[in-house]
């Protein structure tokens, strides 16, 4: 990570942390001290502001591993359990994959083939 990156996130951090001090008024001067040190360290001791970033991105990777499952959990009981459920209610056997008492599950079509049949594939 370059020295320019390093420092965006620090700025972000800063810029974070004094954005929560404005939005939570004066309920929490954390936010606000929280700010303060972390631009003091970046600046007066740049191994301590490289340790802030490495820290800061860990958490991110973290969130970011923990949210993807959130989010396809929810999609897959919102979205595909509901629409499975419909199906096994709706048809029997809608692939025709079971065999109904036929020796395989293929359909004779008894189609002969035209060259009409080949003009539009798709």
């Amino acid at each position: 990570m370059s020295e320019s990156e390093k420092t965006k996130a620090q700025l972000v951090i800063v810029t974070g942390l004094v954005v929560l001090y404005f939005v939570f008024k004066s309920r929490y001067p954390y936010f606000l001290i929280g700010a303060a040190a972390v631009g003091v360290i970046s600046i007066a001791i740049p191994v301590g502001g490289n340790l802030i970033v490495k820290i800061w991105y860990k958490i991110a990777e973290v969130l970011g591993a923990i949210n993807g499952r959130i989010l396809l959990s929810i999609v897959f009981f919102i979205v595909l359990v509901p629409v499975a459920i419909m199906s096994k209610i709706g048809k029997k056997n809608p692939l025709s994959l079971k065999r109904e008492n036929k020796k395989s599950v293929f359909i004779d079509r008894n189609h002969k083939y035209t060259s009409k049949d080949l003009e539009q594939v798709w």
